[in-house]
Protein backbone atom coordinates (compact mmCIF):
# COMPACT_ATOMS: atom_id res chain seq x y z
CA UNK A 1 0.00 0.00 0.00
CA UNK A 2 1.53 3.26 -1.33
CA UNK A 3 1.60 6.39 1.31
CA UNK A 4 -0.75 8.44 -0.46
CA UNK A 5 -3.26 5.11 0.35
CA UNK A 6 -2.21 4.99 3.74
CA UNK A 7 -2.35 8.57 4.39
CA UNK A 8 -6.58 8.61 3.14
CA UNK A 9 -7.67 5.37 4.84
CA UNK A 10 -6.47 6.51 8.07
CA UNK A 11 -8.33 10.28 7.58
CA UNK A 12 -11.56 7.91 6.57
CA UNK A 13 -11.23 5.61 9.69
CA UNK A 14 -11.36 8.29 12.15
CA UNK A 15 -14.90 9.73 10.64
CA UNK A 16 -16.87 7.96 12.45
CA UNK A 17 -15.99 9.34 15.84
CA UNK A 18 -16.21 12.99 14.90
CA UNK A 19 -19.86 12.76 13.42
CA UNK A 20 -23.09 12.41 14.91
CA UNK A 21 -24.51 8.81 13.79
CA UNK A 22 -28.07 10.07 14.99
CA UNK A 23 -27.80 12.72 11.76
CA UNK A 24 -28.26 11.52 8.49
CA UNK A 25 -25.14 13.53 7.64
CA UNK A 26 -23.12 11.16 9.75
CA UNK A 27 -24.85 8.38 9.39
CA UNK A 28 -23.81 8.94 5.73
CA UNK A 29 -20.06 9.64 6.26
CA UNK A 30 -19.68 7.30 8.96
CA UNK A 31 -21.30 4.58 6.97
CA UNK A 32 -19.12 5.02 3.44
CA UNK A 33 -15.73 5.67 6.12
CA UNK A 34 -16.91 1.96 7.29
CA UNK A 35 -17.22 0.84 3.35
CA UNK A 36 -13.87 2.21 2.37
CA UNK A 37 -12.17 0.44 5.44
CA UNK A 38 -13.83 -2.82 5.39
CA UNK A 39 -11.75 -6.02 4.18
CA UNK A 40 -12.29 -6.70 0.15
CA UNK A 41 -12.97 -10.24 1.06
CA UNK A 42 -16.49 -8.88 3.03
CA UNK A 43 -17.70 -6.28 0.03
CA UNK A 44 -20.56 -7.42 -1.02
CA UNK A 45 -21.85 -7.26 2.59
CA UNK A 46 -19.96 -4.25 2.97
CA UNK A 47 -21.53 -2.55 0.12
CA UNK A 48 -25.00 -3.68 1.22
CA UNK A 49 -24.95 -2.44 4.86
CA UNK A 50 -23.34 0.56 2.71
CA UNK A 51 -26.44 1.24 0.72
CA UNK A 52 -29.04 0.31 3.33
CA UNK A 53 -27.88 2.73 5.59
CA UNK A 54 -27.56 5.66 3.13
CA UNK A 55 -30.83 4.75 1.55
CA UNK A 56 -32.08 8.57 1.09
CA UNK A 57 -29.69 9.24 -1.11
CA UNK A 58 -29.33 5.92 -3.54
CA UNK A 59 -31.46 8.51 -5.89
CA UNK A 60 -30.31 12.08 -6.79
CA UNK A 61 -34.00 13.29 -7.92
CA UNK A 62 -35.30 12.39 -4.74
CA UNK A 63 -32.38 13.12 -2.50
CA UNK A 64 -32.85 16.46 -3.68
CA UNK A 65 -36.52 16.85 -3.17
CA UNK A 66 -35.28 15.59 0.44
CA UNK A 67 -32.65 17.85 1.18
CA UNK A 68 -30.92 20.84 -0.78
CA UNK A 69 -27.35 19.16 -0.69
CA UNK A 70 -29.24 15.43 -1.16
CA UNK A 71 -27.99 15.31 -4.79
CA UNK A 72 -24.64 16.17 -4.03
CA UNK A 73 -24.36 13.36 -1.72
CA UNK A 74 -26.43 10.91 -4.22
CA UNK A 75 -23.72 11.21 -6.58
CA UNK A 76 -21.02 11.65 -4.15
CA UNK A 77 -22.54 7.95 -2.41
CA UNK A 78 -22.36 6.55 -6.42
CA UNK A 79 -19.13 7.98 -7.19
CA UNK A 80 -18.09 5.93 -3.69
CA UNK A 81 -19.54 2.63 -4.17
CA UNK A 82 -17.82 2.42 -7.41
CA UNK A 83 -14.98 1.57 -5.75
CA UNK A 84 -15.74 -2.16 -6.02
CA UNK A 85 -15.04 -2.03 -9.76
CA UNK A 86 -11.28 -0.45 -9.32
CA UNK A 87 -8.12 -2.15 -9.16
CA UNK A 88 -5.54 0.66 -9.44
CA UNK A 89 -4.54 2.30 -6.36
CA UNK A 90 -4.37 5.74 -8.01
CA UNK A 91 -7.98 5.34 -9.01
CA UNK A 92 -8.59 4.20 -5.59
CA UNK A 93 -7.04 7.48 -4.10
CA UNK A 94 -8.97 9.57 -6.36
CA UNK A 95 -12.24 8.21 -5.40
CA UNK A 96 -10.92 8.46 -1.25
CA UNK A 97 -9.57 11.78 -1.37
CA UNK A 98 -12.82 13.42 -3.14
CA UNK A 99 -15.01 11.94 -0.16
CA UNK A 100 -12.37 13.25 2.15
CA UNK A 101 -12.32 16.89 0.80
CA UNK A 102 -16.28 16.89 0.42
CA UNK A 103 -16.40 15.06 4.04
CA UNK A 104 -14.77 18.41 5.61
CA UNK A 105 -16.88 20.83 4.26
CA UNK A 106 -19.71 19.11 6.50
CA UNK A 107 -17.53 18.29 9.10
CA UNK A 108 -16.44 22.60 9.34
CA UNK A 109 -20.01 23.66 9.31
CA UNK A 110 -23.27 22.57 9.88
CA UNK A 111 -24.80 24.00 6.37
CA UNK A 112 -22.26 23.66 3.95
CA UNK A 113 -22.17 25.90 0.94
CA UNK A 114 -23.88 24.11 -2.07
CA UNK A 115 -21.56 26.23 -4.18
CA UNK A 116 -18.48 25.25 -2.79
CA UNK A 117 -19.40 21.59 -3.04
CA UNK A 118 -20.20 21.82 -6.42
CA UNK A 119 -16.87 23.68 -7.25
CA UNK A 120 -15.20 20.33 -5.15
CA UNK A 121 -16.82 17.97 -7.18
CA UNK A 122 -15.91 20.13 -10.61
CA UNK A 123 -12.31 20.65 -9.52
CA UNK A 124 -11.89 16.91 -8.94
CA UNK A 125 -13.39 15.98 -12.39
CA UNK A 126 -11.88 19.14 -14.26
CA UNK A 127 -8.42 18.21 -12.73
CA UNK A 128 -8.27 14.55 -13.30
CA UNK A 129 -10.10 14.03 -16.64
CA UNK A 130 -6.73 13.47 -18.62
CA UNK A 131 -6.46 10.28 -16.60
CA UNK A 132 -9.79 9.04 -17.09
CA UNK A 133 -9.68 9.41 -20.58
CA UNK A 134 -6.05 7.57 -20.37
CA UNK A 135 -7.61 4.78 -18.30
CA UNK A 136 -10.73 4.34 -20.62
CA UNK A 137 -8.48 3.92 -23.76
CA UNK A 138 -6.60 1.45 -22.27
CA UNK A 139 -9.53 -0.81 -22.15
CA UNK A 140 -10.90 0.05 -25.40
CA UNK A 141 -7.75 -0.78 -27.28
CA UNK A 142 -7.45 -3.75 -25.27
CA UNK A 143 -5.05 -3.60 -22.34
CA UNK A 144 -8.13 -4.74 -20.33
CA UNK A 145 -10.52 -6.52 -22.55
CA UNK A 146 -13.06 -7.82 -20.03
CA UNK A 147 -16.42 -5.83 -19.65
CA UNK A 148 -16.24 -5.98 -16.09
CA UNK A 149 -12.19 -3.93 -15.96
CA UNK A 150 -13.72 -0.91 -17.15
CA UNK A 151 -12.81 1.42 -14.88
CA UNK A 152 -14.36 4.39 -13.83
CA UNK A 153 -17.78 3.15 -14.33
CA UNK A 154 -19.33 5.35 -11.78
CA UNK A 155 -17.34 8.36 -12.72
CA UNK A 156 -19.59 11.42 -13.48
CA UNK A 157 -17.84 11.83 -17.04
CA UNK A 158 -18.43 7.99 -17.92
CA UNK A 159 -22.06 8.00 -20.13
CA UNK A 160 -20.39 10.47 -22.51
CA UNK A 161 -18.30 7.72 -24.03
CA UNK A 162 -19.57 4.64 -23.24
CA UNK A 163 -23.01 3.78 -24.58
CA UNK A 164 -25.93 2.39 -21.73
CA UNK A 165 -25.33 0.84 -18.01
CA UNK A 166 -23.13 -2.26 -18.28
CA UNK A 167 -24.36 -5.25 -16.50
CA UNK A 168 -23.17 -4.85 -12.94
CA UNK A 169 -23.35 -7.68 -11.01
CA UNK A 170 -23.52 -5.46 -8.06
CA UNK A 171 -25.59 -3.21 -8.51
CA UNK A 172 -29.31 -2.70 -10.20
CA UNK A 173 -29.90 -1.53 -13.87
CA UNK A 174 -32.32 0.83 -12.07
CA UNK A 175 -29.69 2.06 -9.71
CA UNK A 176 -27.20 2.78 -12.58
CA UNK A 177 -29.57 4.22 -14.75
CA UNK A 178 -30.69 6.76 -12.75
CA UNK A 179 -26.85 8.26 -12.30
CA UNK A 180 -26.70 8.82 -16.26
CA UNK A 181 -26.89 12.55 -16.07
CA UNK A 182 -24.90 13.33 -12.80
CA UNK A 183 -22.69 15.60 -14.98
CA UNK A 184 -25.59 17.86 -14.70
CA UNK A 185 -24.51 18.64 -11.90
CA UNK A 186 -20.98 20.18 -13.16
CA UNK A 187 -21.81 20.50 -16.56
CA UNK A 188 -20.55 23.95 -18.43
CA UNK A 189 -19.10 25.28 -21.23
CA UNK A 190 -15.46 25.07 -19.62
CA UNK A 191 -15.42 21.42 -18.68
CA UNK A 192 -16.58 20.37 -21.82
CA UNK A 193 -13.66 22.27 -23.87
CA UNK A 194 -11.64 20.35 -21.27
CA UNK A 195 -12.17 17.58 -22.28
CA UNK A 196 -11.68 17.88 -25.94
CA UNK A 197 -8.55 19.22 -25.58
CA UNK A 198 -7.48 16.40 -23.02
CA UNK A 199 -9.56 13.71 -26.26
CA UNK A 200 -6.90 16.00 -28.71
CA UNK A 201 -3.81 15.99 -26.90
CA UNK A 202 -4.48 11.87 -26.00
CA UNK A 203 -4.35 11.50 -29.68
CA UNK A 204 -5.37 13.75 -32.63
CA UNK A 205 -6.78 11.41 -34.76
CA UNK A 206 -10.63 12.07 -34.66
CA UNK A 207 -12.57 8.96 -32.72
CA UNK A 208 -9.47 6.78 -32.81
CA UNK A 209 -9.42 6.50 -29.14
CA UNK A 210 -13.01 5.17 -29.36
CA UNK A 211 -13.22 3.10 -32.62
CA UNK A 212 -14.70 4.92 -35.77
CA UNK A 213 -17.65 6.00 -34.39
CA UNK A 214 -18.06 8.45 -31.55
CA UNK A 215 -19.53 7.10 -28.40
CA UNK A 216 -20.33 10.59 -27.13
CA UNK A 217 -22.83 10.65 -30.03
CA UNK A 218 -24.29 7.34 -28.66
CA UNK A 219 -23.62 7.64 -25.19
CA UNK A 220 -26.12 10.70 -25.06
CA UNK A 221 -28.62 8.76 -27.52
CA UNK A 222 -28.51 10.26 -30.61
CA UNK A 223 -29.68 8.68 -34.10
CA UNK A 224 -28.68 9.26 -37.35
CA UNK A 225 -31.94 11.39 -37.79
CA UNK A 226 -31.26 13.27 -34.44
CA UNK A 227 -27.94 14.37 -35.63
CA UNK A 228 -29.36 15.52 -39.32
CA UNK A 229 -32.30 17.77 -37.62
CA UNK A 230 -29.87 18.49 -34.67
CA UNK A 231 -33.17 17.64 -32.31
CA UNK A 232 -31.32 15.15 -29.51
CA UNK A 233 -33.62 13.28 -27.33
CA UNK A 234 -32.59 12.83 -23.76
CA UNK A 235 -33.13 9.42 -22.69
CA UNK A 236 -33.24 9.23 -18.00
CA UNK A 237 -34.79 7.36 -15.41
CA UNK A 238 -37.32 9.34 -13.74
CA UNK A 239 -34.52 8.92 -10.78
CA UNK A 240 -32.25 10.92 -12.82
CA UNK A 241 -30.95 14.60 -12.58
CA UNK A 242 -31.88 16.58 -15.14
CA UNK A 243 -30.17 18.94 -17.77
CA UNK A 244 -31.33 21.99 -18.15
CA UNK A 245 -31.74 23.63 -22.00
CA UNK A 246 -28.43 25.08 -22.03
CA UNK A 247 -26.80 22.05 -21.13
CA UNK A 248 -28.31 20.26 -23.59
CA UNK A 249 -26.75 22.86 -26.47
CA UNK A 250 -23.03 22.80 -25.26
CA UNK A 251 -23.58 19.30 -25.52
CA UNK A 252 -24.88 18.80 -29.03
CA UNK A 253 -22.26 20.94 -30.09
CA UNK A 254 -19.98 18.86 -28.31
CA UNK A 255 -20.61 15.58 -29.67
CA UNK A 256 -20.50 16.97 -33.47
CA UNK A 257 -17.52 18.28 -32.73
CA UNK A 258 -15.41 15.14 -31.80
Amino acid sequence: MGERLQLSLERIKAIPDEVDQNSSYGIFFASLSKFFCGNKREMPSLLQECMEFCDKYLFPKEALEKDELGDILSVLLYTSLGLVYEQEERAICRVLELFIELYLQFKNSSAPDRKCLKDILYAHFYDYTGEFLEEWKDYIQGVSCKESDIPGRHNLLFPLFFLGSPASSYFSEEYEDAHRNDIALILGNRLLSHIEREWRRLDSKKHCLFGNHSPVSEGLGESEKERETGEVTWKSSPHALSFHEHQKKILKIFLKEL
